[in-house]
């Protein structure tokens, strides 16, 4: 893996994803592109509409980027200690606009991977429901994302979600291509089936393709009462020190393991790190 393209934000520096992607990078001896975010559509919702016949007063915008500039400076030189820390290549990009996503979704047509911040101070959250921001880079994204939601831990068991669909076979794909170094920790694939039947779909074609890239590997096939509410609990049970592989997100209408409804769940109701790739 050449570029890991990492979301700090630029305010409020916090180095969970960063140390996951200096991570990644250290084991493939890429380097990491740290993109400090920083939302400054607080400066335009002060000002005057066109037609608004009001006074302005400028002072408390200035003070406040004044002060997000002092932040930034900061935060550019954890990041750079952090880096270091890890002998890792990188550089570091200021975007200070709207257009966040945009500017995310062009920059991963050049990238392996992003590796994405949950926990942004500017991205709306509500409880049960992940940020729009992080939703919509999801959907958008032109390379795999991982998406990290709490706190950084050393990865130990890698769980591959599995249905059937050409989309999670990519996705177990892709992440083996993208982390050889890991294809030797405890990984699990997961299979949920809406009925009793412990058969797994196409399964010498899947055997076959993960005895030829995991080295400690064991099925583990679920019956789902619900759809979703089985791999909720399931993965509740097993966060510590876990990873977990979904294809694609939001464009395969018909696979029910993969669901964006089922992603979202998995992403703001574990503290799991989620790999999602795209068809």
């Amino acid at each position: 893996m050449k570029k890991i393209i990492v979301t700090i934000d630029a305010i409020a520096f916090n180095d969970n994803a960063l140390k996951y992607a200096l991570s990644i990078a250290k084991q493939s001896g890429g380097m990491v592109l740290g993109v400090f975010l920083h939302d400054l559509s607080y400066v335009y919702a002060d000002l005057p509409g066109i037609f608004d016949l009001v006074p302005v007063e400028y002072n408390h915008i200035i003070e406040k980027q004044h002060e997000d500039s002092k932040k930034i400076i900061e935060s550019m030189r954890l990041f750079n200690d952090v880096c270091n820390e890890y002998n890792v290549k990188h550089k570091a990009h200021v975007y200070d606009g709207t257009g966040i996503v945009d500017f995310l979704i062009k920059e991963s047509v050049f990238a392996d991977l992003l590796v994405l911040d949950e926990q942004m101070s500017f991205a709306a959250h509500q409880a049960g429901h992940i940020p729009p921001f992080v939703s919509d880079i999801l959907e958008e994204a032109f390379c795999p994302v991982l998406v990290i939601p709490g706190k950084y831990v050393d990865v130990e068991n890698v769980f591959l979600c599995y249905d059937g669909s050409p989309s999670s076979v990519k996705a177990i794909k892709m992440y083996s291509y993208l982390f050889p170094e890991w294809n030797n920790k405890n990984t699990t694939l997961v299979s949920f089936n809406s009925t009793a039947s412990t058969h797994l779909t196409n399964s010498q074609n899947i055997k076959d393709l993960l005895n030829q890239r995991f080295q400690n590997l064991k099925l583990d096939v679920e019956h789902e009462k619900r759809a979703g509410d089985s791999m909720l609990s399931y993965f509740k049970l097993k966060e510590e020190k876990a990873l977990i592989v979904m294809g694609a997100y939001g464009r395969n209408a018909f696979s029910r393991l993969l669901k964006k409804s089922t992603a979202n769940s998995i992403i703001t109701n574990t503290e799991v790190p989620v790999f999602i790739t795209h068809e």
